[in-house]
């Protein structure tokens, strides 16, 4: 059984978001039953909704790529001709 969910937006927003969707194969509907899913799984925002400095979020960055590099299973790519494609895979 289903049910409908109607909620106001900004209509640049949906148009941008449509677009993201849209290139990973997925439509609005599809994305919402996957945020309402989580939300059900983590029982709350599967996010933070806490607003990070800039630095903070730097720092955030940093400390992750710090923690992969030192990672002896991490993937790594020795082709300069396709570190781009690895670094956005």
């Amino acid at each position: 059984m289903t049910t409908s969910i109607t909620f106001r937006t900004d209509a640049e927003l949906k148009a941008d978001v449509e677009d993201i969707l849209e290139d990973i194969g997925m439509n609005m509907s599809t994305a919402f039953n996957c945020f309402l899913a989580k939300i059900r799984d983590v029982g709350g925002i599967p996010f933070a909704l806490a607003r990070k400095s800039k630095h903070q979020r730097i720092l955030d960055a940093y400390n992750e790529a710090k923690e992969e590099a030192n990672n002896p299973n991490a993937p790594t790519c020795t082709d300069p001709d396709k570190i781009e494609e690895f670094i956005l895979a």
